[in-house]
């Protein structure tokens, strides 16, 4: 008697995670890090989410990540959740431990099998590739441009981790800004000269963008304050200038209408360097 074929048994799916359950991973990580009950991260998320959620509620997020009763969580939840534990959004997507090899559902088949993605690549979508990156800031620096206040502190506080309380972030800019004008006066004049110095023209005005301060901030604080306390020589005159069209009640009609008086070193953090800086400002 011949014996029958024993049907071949289909291959077992890949292991996989949904977004869902990664973000309730590291939803979990991030109440345990602060040592919060369930009770009490309900009461903390509720001025970010705009309604509180019970114990129940919290243990239905966390409960995600490892049981067959799944809650999809949305995109305003995890801004919610960035806000109130202070970690990045793109944190609450690093893949969970032991399962960097998992593949992010929907898993698919056939020919769109090569879209599939292993969790460990989660890392590249949150910080982004090198041309992606360059999108960024991109976009970054075009909202610099439309909102320099406003996209300014926001950069200080993700840069510095303080935010700017004094206001003496736009007293900087404008001195970069005054700096900026009056290099690109000093070297506009006739002549042969001006070719030849475009080139450490250009090195000094990168310097003097937005971007380009900040960054000399935190790799040369010297440079930066020799820099700035040549910006706040510069508009001394405009400071005169609005000092008496304020007494006059004469409205503001330009760029530096919001000048205030500032000392250089202390703005920076830098009192004790401001004599070196002071003397490098010297004929």
């Amino acid at each position: 008697m011949v014996g029958r074929k024993r049907a071949e048994q289909p291959e077992p799916p890949p292991p996989s995670l949904t977004a869902h359950q990664i973000v309730a991973y590291n939803f979990a990580r991030a109440r345990e890090a602060y040592g919060w009950t369930q009770a009490e991260t309900g009461e903390q998320l509720e001025p970010f989410l705009g309604y509180k959620l019970n114990q129940a509620g919290i243990s239905a997020i966390e409960k995600t990540y490892d049981s067959e009763r799944r809650r999809n969580i949305d995109v305003a939840e995890v801004v919610a959740f960035s806000r109130c534990f202070g970690f990045p959004i793109g944190w609450f997507f690093l893949p969970p431990a032991g399962h960097t090899a998992d593949l992010i559902e929907p898993v698919q088949t056939g020919d769109l099998e090569r879209v599939n993605l292993d969790a460990a690549h989660l890392v590249t979508l949150a910080l982004g590739t090198p041309r992606a990156w360059d999108h960024f800031v991109e976009r970054v620096g075009s909202l610099l441009d439309e909102a320099p206040e406003s996209v300014g502190a926001a950069l200080r506080l993700a840069f510095r981790g303080e935010p700017d309380h004094e206001g003496w972030e736009k007293q900087i800019d404008l001195r970069r800004r005054a700096l900026r004008e009056t290099t690109l006066g000093r070297q506009a004049g006739p002549g042969e000269e001006v070719i030849a110095k475009m080139a450490s023209l250009l090195v000094d005005l990168v310097k003097l963008t937005p971007l380009g301060f900040e960054y000399l901030r935190d790799t040369d604080p010297q440079e930066a304050l020799r820099l700035l306390t040549k910006g706040d020589a510069d508009v001394q005159n405009l400071l005169k200038t609005r000092r008496h069209e304020r007494l006059a009640g004469i409205a503001g009609h330009g760029g530096f209408d919001d000048l205030e008086e500032i000392d250089p070193a202390d703005v920076l953090g830098m009192r004790e360097d401001a004599s070196e800086a002071t003397e490098s400002q010297q004929p």
